[in-house]
């Protein structure tokens, strides 16, 4: 019988479908790994290969945009799951799954008028199509190493409409401490 980190709670289906995939994902290859992300101090690449082939990135990706539909407890019990085998993947997979979060259940809360609601839902498709069908990974401000991580700073990275190889596109610069 599996324990999850949090406990004997009663558990959805949802809930203990996606804390046995954690449980395994983490005994089978995280664990192993976890000390060469510490020792060289370096970002879990080969993790999020797994968590994308398993369908982790798009956890709290609303079910009507192609996602798991978890909600915040589902997300803080998986994430507690994968923090018991890597704690470098835990982190990450945070930064990466609050941007579900606040585009998606989080902030339907939130009073907009109708144009911004529009325009709100209009991005949040294209942000949990990005996830869904393309695997892309999400990082927040705050994974900046800066005062800017607190608010006392300007962010450090930068974004430029560039034109690159002939492809109009954006030039991101800056570095995540992840």
């Amino acid at each position: 019988m599996l324990t999850p980190a949090v406990g004997d709670t009663p558990l959805t289906p949802l809930q203990a479908h996606w804390i046995a995939k954690a449980q395994q994902l983490g005994a089978e290859k995280f664990a192993p790994r976890a000390s060469t992300w510490d020792e060289t101090a370096s970002f879990p690449f080969a993790n999020y290969a797994d968590l994308r082939d398993q369908g982790f990135l798009s956890l709290c990706v609303p079910q009507n945009q192609g996602g798991s539909g978890a909600d915040f407890a589902t997300y803080m019990m998986v994430a507690a799951e994968l923090g018991r085998h890597c704690g470098a993947t835990a982190l990450t997979f945070n930064m990466h799954t609050c941007s579900t979060l606040w585009t998606g259940i989080f902030s339907d809360g939130i009073a907009m008028i109708d144009a911004e609601r529009a325009e709100h839902i209009e991005r949040r498709a294209l942000h949990a199509e990005r996830v869904v069908k393309h695997g892309k990974l999400y990082a927040q401000p705050f994974s900046e190493g800066t005062a800017a991580a607190a608010g006392r700073a300007p962010f450090g990275t930068t974004a430029v409409r560039d034109n690159v190889g002939g492809v109009a596109g954006w030039r991101v610069n800056g570095k995540k401490i992840w």
